[in-house]
């Protein structure tokens, strides 16, 4: 008996499936559960075609911005070096014009009133090779870059002057007033 029960078990759920599908509406339930799975898995794909599709878009127009800041970027970097550029040549221009406090840019037979108007000074000739020869309140000095002179000017004044440097159009000269003590 234990042989047949089991035997007679999936033999009647056997038959209650095969019942179901052997009937009409059976057949229907079979054919509509798998037209919608093969519905389903048609629009899943379809909707990963359209998902794909609008990332690559997406990934194009980036693209296509990034390459448009990178020329952008790269006409920007231009003009900064331009202004730079630019700016130097003022900086340099203004410090010829104006040079640092108490120096003085003496040309080629140019004289200068310099150190607080206590000093006239001029520049006699062209430059030497290792020297320039001064003209510091009508003495002629010859001085080389470095040289300190010290120039009494009245008994309370004392000035003194320092060739920095020079070439052939110019010296560049330091001048400093002060009290004798």
């Amino acid at each position: 008996m234990i042989d047949t029960a089991r035997s007679t078990k999936p033999a009647a759920s056997k038959s209650r499936a095969h019942r179901l599908f052997r009937t009409k509406e059976g057949r229907y339930l079979l054919v509509t559960a798998v037209m919608g799975g093969i519905i389903g898995y048609l629009l899943g794909l379809n909707t990963a075609y359209v998902e794909m599709a609008s990332v690559k878009l997406l990934l194009q127009q980036s693209r296509a911005e990034n390459q448009k800041m990178k020329s952008e970027m790269a006409g920007e970097n231009v003009k900064v070096a331009a202004m730079e550029s630019s700016i130097t040549k003022l900086q340099t221009t203004l410090e010829e014009l104006v040079p640092a406090e108490n120096t003085y840019n003496i040309k080629t037979n140019q004289s200068l009133i310099i150190g607080n108007g206590a000093l006239t000074v001029g520049l006699v000739g062209a430059p030497g090779n290792d020297s320039v020869t001064l003209n510091i309140n009508g003495k002629r000095q010859a001085l080389g870059t470095g040289d300190v002179l010290n120039v009494p000017v009245d008994d309370a004044t004392n000035c003194q002057v320092r060739l920095q440097s020079f070439d052939m159009f110019k010296a560049v000269v330091t001048a400093t007033c002060g009290s004798r003590r």
